[in-house]
This record gives structure tokens, C-alpha cells and sequence, in this order.
């Protein structure tokens, strides 16, 4: 590697690293605040938090890697121009050639690193993510929650209780909703207790008293009413796997051999990632020119414009493949080849021009 490489390479790293370290600490910071707020309302352990974070920024660096990588790029040829330092390179016969070679190679090296994010990364930080969230709410019995908030496991039972007596622990004032098919079942009671511990993961058996029952059949608009000074109910805290679950968590190779359109969209947005990275990485070069005037960051909101507007098509695409309302082929990569034909349209102009 000549000189000219390693110094055009350095020069793009460095705000490479400071642009995806920021990205991801402003990611990072939204998430926490997310789970903290589940803390605050009982719902979640603050053990769980850190990890949470961990696994949820894993995923999220697969899209932040290529906006940060475009911006580097753009950042720093923008600098090298208005500093006049491109046109030195150029006066000294460096062609525009030479230039993207080394922007190739840099998009390239990125690629990759997303690739090894977005095929085996990412379904290891999801099933590690639902595993999290799903210890979370296992961890959290009824003594944990707080009165004046709203509770719902995880086979959709809402609980709410406006007061805990201090002294017993005792749950006042309780509501609780559930719905089986058409038939929507209303409770309220003027106490609930959890009676003693149970094991992790197991059922928790809430005892109400002073019990009111109304059950609603929506479709035949009937209404029950029954009374109870001692019901019993079961608190289900474990549940399976949703679809959404098994498919982000799904091996990629998984997901190759499947047929359906919601696991195709997976499986073509995982290998589209890195695909993406190495063309926004290229488009950064046309975009990175500037004038002596402009500034090194006078193209910082094109760029984000661009980026804005490719990962908008490419989401938008890949709901449409997972509606069945595109099929498999051309499925995402109609937006990656007009990205394509762009930037190849951008790069031959600035080899002509330079």
C-alpha cells in the first residue's frame, strides 16, 4: 500500500469511527431509555437493561455502518477539496481513478464486516434479544407491580389495580380483561393477591376477592354477570414464539430454503445490507466534491437526503415482497440496482470530469 492509500485511508477512517461511535451512542441512549421506562413501571428488571442494549446496538450496527461510512467519505473529500488538496493530487498526475480505488476498497472492506453483521449477527443478537425480554417478564412477579399502571402478559390479560395496601401487599381496587375468541371476560375485584412464590417461568396463581364477572360475547352482543368472593385465576407468564420471533431469529440458511414471502423479504434484506454498504460507500465520492467555498460539509444534507431516501425504498420494498405483492425476483433489488445505476452514472462522470 502506497503512501497515498494509507493516508486517504486514514483520513476516512477516523471520521468514520467517531460517525458510527456517535450513531451508536445515540442509539444506544434512546434504547436505554426505552427499558428504563419499563423499569420505572415494574415491568422489567434493571439487571436486564445492559444486555438488552448490547444485543439490540449489535443489530442496529448493520444500518448505521453504511450511513457512517457515506459520511466519512463525503466528509473527507469534501475536506480534501476545499483544502485544495485533491487538486495538488490531481496537478501531480493522481487520476480520479486512484481515488475510487481507494474508496472501493474501503467500501469493500465494510461490506463485509456488515455482511458477517446482517447473516450471522443478527439472528444470534435477536433470539438472544427475545430470550432477554422474554426473562424479563419472568422475573417480574405480581408483589413487583405497581399500582396505577397497566399490565399484560404475554396471552394478552391486562391487569390494573389502583391501590397496595403496605402492610399485606395486597392489590385494591383490581380490573383485569381477557378475551377468548368473540368472548371479551371483565373482572373486577376489591382485592388481588399473590398467595406465594412460584418457579421461574411457571403460571402465578392471583387470588381476587370480592370478585364481579362479566363476560361479553361480542358477536352475539349477550352479556353474563357472576359474583365470587374467592376466584382464582392463573397469571401465564411463558408463551411460545411468535412468527416474527422464529423469522428474525431464523438461520439465514434457514430462511433460504423457505417459500414463504415474509421469510424471502428476511432473507433478501439480510443479503442486501452489505450490498448497500458498498454502494453508498461509492456514491460518496461524486457527493464528497466541493468547491473551494462550499465547505467540507456542504453535502452533509444531500447525503443524508440520499441515504433517507434509499433505506425509505429499500423498507418499502421489502414490505411489499413480504406482502406477496412483488414476487422473489426482482423482490428488494430493484431499489439496489437503481442505487447501482446511479452511482455508476455519478462515478463516470467524475472520471471524465474531474
Amino acid at each position: 500500500m502506497s503512501i497515498l492509500d494509507r493516508y486517504l485511508t486514514r483520513e476516512i477512517a477516523k471520521p468514520l469511527f467517531i460517525f458510527c461511535g456517535g450513531l451508536l451512542l445515540l442509539f444506544a441512549n434512546f434504547t436505554a431509555i426505552r427499558y428504563l421506562n419499563q423499569v420505572a413501571d415494574g415491568v422489567m428488571p434493571a439487571q436486564s437493561v445492559l444486555p438488552l442494549v448490547l444485543v439490540r446496538a449489535t443489530v442496529a450496527l448493520e444500518i448505521l455502518l453504511p450511513i457512517a461510512l457515506h459520511l466519512s467519505i463525503v466528509v473527507t473529500l469534501g475536506r480534501l477539496y476545499t483544502d485544495s488538496e485533491i487538486t495538488a493530487l490531481f496537478g501531480s498526475g493522481v487520476s480520479p481513478t486512484r481515488i475510487i480505488r481507494i474508496v472501493f476498497a474501503g467500501s469493500l472492506v465494510v461490506a463485509g464486516i456488515v455482511a458477517c453483521l446482517s447473516i450471522y449477527a443478527r439472528p444470534w443478537a435477536n433470539q438472544t434479544r427475545y430470550r432477554l425480554e422474554h426473562q424479563a417478564v419472568t422475573d417480574i412477579d405480581l408483589n413487583d407491580m405497581k399500582p396505577g399502571h397497566f399490565y399484560e402478559n404475554s396471552s394478552g390479560t391486562v391487569l390494573f389495580f389502583q391501590h397496595r395496601d403496605q402492610s399485606s401487599g395486597r392489590m385494591q381496587k383490581v380490573f383485569i380483561q381477557s378475551r377468548s375468541g368473540d368472548l371479551v371476560r371483565l373482572i373486577r375485584a376489591e382485592e388481588g393477591y399473590y398467595p406465594g412464590p412460584v418457579e421461574t417461568s411457571a403460571g402465578q396463581t392471583l387470588v381476587c376477592s370480592g370478585a364481579q364477572i362479566y363476560e361479553i360475547s361480542r358477536d352475539q352482543g349477550r352479556v353474563r354477570h357472576a359474583a365470587s368472593d374467592g376466584l382464582v385465576l392463573e397469571w401465564e407468564k411463558s408463551h411460545a414464539p411468535s412468527e416474527e420471533f422464529k423469522r428474525k431469529a431464523a438461520p439465514t440458511w434457514q430462511l433460504a430454503r423457505s417459500d414463504s414471502p415474509k421469510d424471502i423479504a428476511e432473507f433478501q434484506w439480510r443479503l442486501s445490507t452489505p450490498v448497500a454498504a458498498f454502494l453508498m460507500g461509492l456514491l460518496g465520492f461524486p457527493l464528497g466534491r466541493a468547491k473551494a467555498r462550499q465547505g467540507k460539509y456542504a453535502k452533509l444534507f444531500v447525503s443524508v437526503l440520499c441515504y433517507v431516501i434509499f433505506y425509505n425504498l429499500n423498507m418499502m420494498a421489502r414490505t411489499w415482497v413480504a406482502q406477496g405483492a412483488v414476487s422473489a425476483v426482482p423482490g428488494i433489488w430493484w431499489v439496489h440496482l437503481l442505487l447501482g445505476v446511479l452511482v455508476a452514472g455519478l462515478l463516470w462522470r467524475g472520471i471524465t470530469h474531474p
